[in-house]
């Protein structure tokens, strides 16, 4: 038998080579698509009004069938008068019940500055807008976050200044929606991004101004990869 092991295995490796071989040369002009993902978006809570000294409970969202959730926060500051910081506290849920706190976080303490549009036409798509005065607080600091308030509330939205020339402030990203002129516009927008775990299966915000004389304005939205 010890004289036909030396056989059989010369046999294997040669056989276990020959299957490599084939394998390579039916496999190599073959292109691997490259992985895909579906991604959803929703808004859990639109733009709305948070008065003074109250709490605020968003929507429960559904996030069962999300793969990799992320959770996206904003809070406006909207009255002029110091305002102590508002506590913003995320919840997740298995069965949209039971809530569990996942992290909490405080917003900016301070007063916001305010000024108007002065501008006849602030159109959907415009890169740049100007205001009566963008030397107030902060419209004109480069990278700067801040917020319109629409007369429809839901229809308000925060942007981003690149750059300020003589009042006219240049955006980071066009307008999403067209505004009246002499809107006021408030200087100050505090926003989180939030990865939620895998497990959970329901998240939602509240938020809790805490101030006893100061609202403010908030929304939160999502994005669930729903399908790989």
């Amino acid at each position: 038998m010890k004289k036909y092991a030396g056989k059989i295995m010369r046999f294997t490796i040669v056989s276990l080579a020959a299957i490599c071989l084939v394998f390579v040369a039916t496999t190599a002009h073959r292109t691997i698509a490259a992985p895909t993902k579906t991604t959803a978006f929703d808004t859990i809570d639109a733009w709305q009004a948070l008065a003074a000294a109250t709490l605020a409970i968003g929507n429960a969202e559904d996030i069962s069938g999300s793969y990799e959730t992320i959770l996206y926060i904003e809070v406006a500051l909207t009255t002029a008068a110091a305002q102590a910081g508002c506590d913003v506290i995320v919840e997740i849920s298995y069965a949209d019940d039971d809530w569990m706190q996942l992290t909490t976080f405080r917003g900016t303490a301070e007063t916001p500055a305010t000024t108007t549009f002065n501008d006849a036409a602030v159109t959907a798509g415009d890169t740049a807008v100007t205001l009566t005065d963008a030397t107030t607080g902060d419209f004109d600091v480069p990278g700067r976050k801040w917020f319109i308030v629409d007369g429809t509330v839901g229809n308000s939205e925060s942007v981003r200044t690149q750059v300020n020339a003589t009042h006219t402030v240049t955006l980071c990203q066009d307008l999403m929606r067209s505004h009246a002129n002499g809107l006021n516009v408030w200087d100050r927008v505090d926003e989180w991004s939030i990865s939620i775990p895998f497990g959970a299966a329901f998240v939602r915000v509240l938020r809790n101004n805490t101030d006893a004389d100061a609202g403010v304005h908030w929304r939160s939205f999502i994005s669930k990869v729903s399908a790989l």
